[in-house]
This record gives structure tokens, C-alpha cells and sequence, in this order.
């Protein structure tokens, strides 16, 4: 894997202990492996955003955690994308207490993801699904068809069934239970899947504006805005990351920042006046709307933010970009 790192604790350890457990064939392995992961399918937006992720696995008794980041797509004939690994190793140590550790010591986290995260491993671990995964068995011998046998002195032509007579006119092939009507599903029976460029994880990088509900594909002033009403949300997008002012068109704004999952936004939100209401770990919706919901109240009095924000902005439509730039920060 291109851009791969590890950060190895205690490391002559580690090679003894996890080179067995990491690299043998799962059919020498004693128990399943267990993996714990995001799953998108939960309908939870991924708060490490639409192109990071971070998996455990529990192979015979030790654990790795690998941060993994999908980075920039590289130009050429054929599409790639690369691709930035870190490794946390804990040799001896199931998935369990793993997942303690990470929760109360911050230290691990810090130095998995490579910054200093407010919320620290909390929010991730609160989407982890935990599967374990069935020790691989040896392949079962596949049972071949039974063909005539076409050699010898008989006449091949003699051994089909006569379409005219009372016989049955349909090869003798093995019933394998299946109902004779079913087929497989066309290409055309199958649902496509979101298209992830028709979301604001799929914008390329640069300055946006949306606003709530539908809007034409033309320019808008300002004083049609006001007019219209609603929720504006102008923003920078950077890889993953968006940072942008979310206001009511005539009333207040608050900055937001965070990592992009489709269309989610997960991260934290600051008022611009500095002023939150007192709230803990139930999601209160930021203003009369609810497309920002936000908790966790944090900071001193005239500094205070929301450490946990979701904003999310399915129906949001993309307008001109106008004459206000995002903000490069949040206070």
C-alpha cells in the first residue's frame, strides 16, 4: 500500500507475537477473527468522514488498529487513488480491552491519527460494528455434470430423446434443487448505487454556497435570498474537510468544521458571538431548522463552542458562489 506507516510499541515484540497471527492462512488459526469496523449500511454518518476510516482486528489474541486515509486521485489512463496507513499493534491484547484503552487514554488515539482530537476516540468507537469473521474451511470438492458418454460403437444421434414421442424432450440434466423458473436478476433489475460524485464528498476542492431547499441552476442576489429565506451555507472544501458559516439568511451564523460523509458534515460548530447553550450528550437543533444539530457544550464564557456538531444537507441545493468567502477558520 502506497504512504504506509506504522507506529510499532515495543517492536522485537510485536514481530514475534503478531507475524503469526496477521500473516498465517486462516485455516491454521484456532478462532475466527474478529473485525471491527464502520459500517455505512447503519444509516450513521461516519465521523471521521467519507474518505477515512479506522479498523480493528483481533487475530489470535492481538489486535491491530489502522487508521487509513483515501487521499487525492492520481491522473492516468486508469484511476487510482492514494492511499495513507497508520498502525497501532497491541500484542496480547483482545479487541475489547483494546477499544478501553483507546477511550481513556488519549495518547493512543493522538498518535494513531496524528492530531489532538477533542472527542477524542469516543464518537468513532460509538460506530464500530464487530463481526467475526468464520475460519476459512477446505475447499469442498465440486460435484461435476454427468455427460453422455458420446464414444463406442452406438449411434450419438440415438441417444437424444425423439421430440415427437412421448419422451421427455428436455435434457436429463442433475436436479440441484432450483426452481426451474428462476433466473438470475438482469443488470437492469439491480438498483444503482449513490453515485458519491452527485454529494458534497464528491466536490472537487473549493469555495461553495448552498442553500435550503430547491433552487435553479442560474445566479441569485442577495436581495433575492433575503427574500427568500431560509438557511445559507457558504464553505471551503479540502479533501474531507469542510469549514464554513452556516446562517439564517437574515438572523445569526455559526461556524462549522469538520469531515464530510456524503452529504454529512460531522465535527464541531462555533457560534460567532461566542454565546451556547448549556448542553451534554443529547443533539439539540441549532435554530429554528434542523439541518444542524449540535451538543457537547465546551469553552469559557464568550468562547464557547459545540465540540460534537452534525450538519446535514440533503436538501440543500448548490447557487452561485456570491461575494462572501468562507472562513479560512473557526474562532
Amino acid at each position: 500500500m502506497v504512504g504506509s506507516y506504522k507506529h510499532v510499541f515495543s517492536l522485537a515484540l510485536v514481530t514475534a507475537a503478531m507475524t503469526g497471527a496477521i500473516t498465517q492462512p486462516l485455516s491454521a488459526q484456532t478462532s475466527p477473527t474478529i473485525v471491527c469496523r464502520y459500517d455505512p449500511t447503519t444509516g450513521i454518518p461516519n465521523p471521521l468522514g467519507m474518505r477515512t476510516f479506522i479498523t480493528l482486528t483481533e487475530a489470535d489474541g492481538s489486535t491491530g488498529v489502522a487508521y487509513e486515509q483515501l487521499g487525492s486521485f492520481v491522473p492516468g489512463p486508469v484511476e487510482t487513488i492514494l492511499t495513507a496507513e497508520r498502525t497501532l499493534i497491541f500484542p496480547n491484547m483482545a479487541i475489547d480491552r483494546v477499544r478501553q484503552l483507546l477511550l481513556t487514554n488519549a495518547t493512543y488515539y493522538r498518535e494513531l491519527v496524528g492530531f489532538n482530537d477533542p472527542d477524542g476516540f469516543a464518537l468513532v468507537n460509538d460506530t464500530l460494528i464487530c463481526r467475526a469473521e468464520a475460519v476459512a474451511a477446505p475447499p469442498a470438492e465440486r460435484p461435476t455434470a454427468e455427460l453422455p458418454d458420446l464414444g463406442g460403437g452406438a449411434n450419438p444421434r440415438s441417444e437424444l430423446p425423439n421430440p415427437g414421442s412421448g419422451a421427455n424432450s428436455r435434457s436429463e440434466l442433475p436436479d440441484l434443487g432450483g426452481n426451474a423458473a428462476r433466473s438470475s436478476p438482469s443488470p437492469d433489475d439491480t438498483p444503482a448505487p449513490p453515485t458519491f460524485y452527485g454529494t458534497i464528498a464528491g466536490l472537487a476542492d473549493g469555495n461553495y454556497r448552498y442553500v435550503s431547499g430547491p433552487a435553479e441552476a442560474r445566479f441569485y442576489s442577495d436581495q433575492e435570498l433575503l427574500s427568500r429565506g431560509g438557511v445559507l451555507f457558504v464553505f471551503r472544501k479540502t479533501g474531507d474537510r469542510v469549514i464554513g458559516a452556516y446562517s439564517y439568511v437574515d438572523g445569526e451564523a455559526i461556524c462549522v468544521t469538520g469531515r464530510v460523509s456524503g452529504n454529512t458534515v460531522a465535527g464541531q460548530a462555533y457560534p460567532e458571538n461566542g454565546v451556547a447553550r448549556d448542553l451534554a450528550e443529547e443533539f439539540a437543533a441549532w435554530g429554528p431548522a434542523t439541518f444542524l444539530r449540535v451538543r457537547r457544550t465546551r469553552g469559557d464564557a464568550g468562547e464557547r463552542y459545540y465540540s460534537s456538531a452534525t450538519l446535514e444537507l440533503n436538501d440543500f441545493s448548490q447557487i452561485n458562489a456570491g461575494s462572501s468567502l468562507p472562513p479560512s477558520r473557526c474562532p
